[in-house]
């Protein structure tokens, strides 16, 4: 979920990397696909499940993107819109020790069909990451946390563990 007033942190966690020049560490290769919606998909598809409650009652709904998106990508894209570079690191969790759903905000191969949505409800993804990301880093800026001082203990032992040197911001 990304949008202003959601309480995940997925695409922050990027940007607290990015904008502090630290490597991203991704578990696997990077190629995992996940969805990210937009919290403006949220509430629409809640409205029209609303609005239709015959064809929605007792029915699970994903609200998700109708585009997948690798985790590779989906720093590439951050990286963008907060211009800066980007490097990433790709590590297995096993090996390093570490359990990754606790070094990484995504699980490891999330993707969610969207048809279901779409033939009940009607419901359409407005969703356009690179777009919505650069809202949301303006708003990370806004807010002073490209400033807030940070630790990166999870991220400092994997690196350590592949021998990546990391520069003092």
């Amino acid at each position: 979920m990304i949008g202003s007033g959601n309480n995940k942190d997925c695409e922050e966690w990027f940007f607290d990397r990015i904008v502090r020049k630290r490597p991203i560490p991704i578990p696997g290769s990077g190629m995992q696909l996940t969805n990210i919606s937009h919290v403006r998909d949220l509430s629409s598809m809640l409205t029209l499940a609303v609005e239709e409650p015959v064809s929605s009652n007792g029915k699970i709904f994903n609200c998700v993107s109708d585009r997948a998106v690798t985790f590779d990508g989906l720093a590439k894209l951050c990286a963008q819109a907060a211009g800066c570079e980007l490097k990433i690191v790709h590590y297995d969790p096993k090996a390093v020790g570490i359990d990754a759903k606790k070094a990484f905000p995504f699980r490891n191969m999330v993707m969610f069909p969207t048809s279901f949505s779409k033939e009940i409800l009607g419901w359409t993804s407005t969703t356009n990451l690179p777009e919505d990301l650069k809202e949301r880093f303006a708003d990370y800026v806004s807010i002073g946390r490209d400033k807030k001082e940070m630790q990166f203990q999870a991220d400092d032992l994997i690196l350590e563990s592949l021998e990546v040197t990391v520069s003092v911001q």
